[in-house]
């Protein structure tokens, strides 16, 4: 009997030495769904109900710096710049670049936090969550709660759903929490194809069929000059 409890303890140790920890799983995740680190990146909105769909150029470096350009017809000229300091906004038409926070909304169900802030690993901590969580059968795919641990972070909670494919873990389902503790929206990560980023698609809980989608056209590494990130380069 001794010997086959310390046989079991040892399978039991084992496993969980094998199984990854919360923040390897994230930083997965993160690599997933944007690949480089400093990178640029075309990006198509398509919100649905007849709106004409939002196209952006994203420019990024070091996981904490990007700038979103609009190049739509109706929003260009805008510009949106996310730093550790905050969220900065510029328009054509303003004469400085002025605060915002991440959940103001771009276009239909996107919120400027979902372009800006891509990586969760930077903005929050991640915990396994024990036991089965909806839509995430324990033997397919892990349960993390990430709770944010700066202001620039985009939500204050996250459950994110993630499934181990090929040897590593991928998103699936993100759900969404604002500080009241309701839940803002869920997103659905599709599978990244041709080298490109997950297309992910936001809803609003209470109406799922009305979807908005962030589609990544064209990404590729790149580097740019630090003032690229400096709010006042907004205004040039």
């Amino acid at each position: 009997m001794l010997k086959r409890f310390l046989i079991l303890m040892m399978a039991a140790g084992a496993a969980q030495a094998s199984a990854p920890a919360a923040t390897e799983i994230l930083q997965q995740v993160d690599q997933y769904r944007m690949p480089v680190n400093s990178f640029e990146a075309n990006v198509r909105i398509e919100a649905g109900n007849g709106q004409e769909p939002g196209t952006y150029v994203i420019r990024g470096a070091n996981y904490n710096q990007v700038l979103v350009e609009a190049t739509s017809v109706d929003q260009r000229g805008q510009k949106f710049l996310t730093t550790d300091s905050g969220l900065f906004f510029y328009a054509p038409r303003t004469r400085r670049a002025i605060r915002l926070t991440p959940l103001q909304t771009l276009l239909g169900k996107a919120n400027i936090g979902d372009l800006s802030r891509i990586r969760f690993s930077h903005d929050y901590d991640a915990a396994v969550l024990e036991g089965e969580t909806d839509g995430c059968p324990a033997k397919s795919c892990v349960a993390l709660e990430l709770r944010s641990r700066n202001e620039a972070a985009t939500y204050s909670k996250i459950t994110l759903l993630a499934a181990r494919q090929e040897g590593r873990y991928v998103p699936l389902k993100a759900m969404l929490y604002v500080a009241s503790g309701k839940l803002l929206k869920i997103a659905t990560f599709d599978t990244a194809k041709g080298g490109l980023p997950p297309t992910t698609r936001y809803a609003d809980p209470q109406r799922p069929d009305e979807e908005t989608r962030v589609v990544f056209e064209k990404v590729k590494a790149a580097e740019f000059p630090a003032n690229m990130f400096n709010p006042r380069t907004l205004e040039q």
